[in-house]
């Protein structure tokens, strides 16, 4: 997105907050960052915001404004939204046939990136119909 990354928006109990990041260009990057980025130096646990490498967070107008395309309803090429309450993942990514969204529990996106292997085929071939825009 205009060079930016992915935007993440994360949604918990205390409300939602928005942020990018150069370093994630998607959805594996992501499950990477979470898993690498698991715990602080100290050992205790990062909230997940807190592991996503490069992460800057900025408000929602800022947010839809890196949009790739503003006229066409503020279309995103790599966005994730993390709704951590409802262990939801959406993703909007190009994997190699188009833009397309896909949902995955965030729990098994999370399960996903401590294991060896791809991520993407990992995920879709536990979840067969993640993609959602069909």
């Amino acid at each position: 997105m205009k060079d930016i990354g992915c935007a993440f928006k994360v949604v918990d109990a205390d409300g939602v907050r928005y942020y990018t990041s150069p370093e994630v260009l998607g959805l594996a990057d992501f499950a990477r960052s979470l898993h690498e980025n698991e715990k602080d130096r100290g050992g205790k646990p990062l909230p997940l915001a807190g592991r996503i490498a490069g992460a800057v967070e900025c408000p929602e107008a800022a947010w839809l404004a890196m949009a790739d395309d503003m006229e066409a309803e503020k279309k995103f090429s790599c966005f994730l939204i993390a709704d951590i309450v409802g262990n939801v993942l959406w993703v909007n990514e190009d994997h190699g046939d188009g833009l397309a969204h896909y949902v995955f529990p965030l729990s098994a996106v999370l399960e996903t990136a401590a294991m060896e292997g791809d991520v993407w085929a990992l995920l879709l071939a536990r979840f067969p119909n993640a993609r959602v825009d069909r």
